[in-house]
């Protein structure tokens, strides 16, 4: 049996890799629990990696001739539905969007309506 090289962070990354992730996030300052439940704050170190990272896979993209888009997260009501089920208190801290602007048109793709 070998021993493991031991770490500030425990559990080790091999015992455990999910918690041992969070703690390198916790510890190294990068982000913390938001108020409400299961949002992230990312913090300035934290949000400084990501901005490098965007940055390299942004130059990469347009080398490799792609576009980048972005598009805002909405997960339907039947998902949030079923992990209400099954997560206690997880529906009533969730925003829920009931209503949207796009209608079909003719040859059946979705067009924002007139304001």
């Amino acid at each position: 049996m070998t021993a493991q090289k031991k770490t500030a962070i425990v559990p080790t990354r091999e015992e455990n890799y999910s918690e041992w992730f969070q703690e390198v996030i916790k510890e190294g300052e990068l982000a913390e629990h938001s108020p409400v439940r299961g949002c992230m704050v990312i913090k300035p170190w934290g949000y400084a990696i990501w901005e490098n990272m965007q940055k390299v896979l942004d130059e990469m993209f347009k080398e490799s001739g792609h576009s980048n888009a972005y598009f805002p997260l909405f997960i339907p009501l039947s998902y949030f539905e079923r992990e209400a089920a099954h997560v206690e208190g997880f529906a009533t801290e969730c925003a829920v969007v009931t209503h949207h602007r796009l209608e079909k048109t003719k040859r059946g793709a979705s067009s924002q309506q007139a304001l």
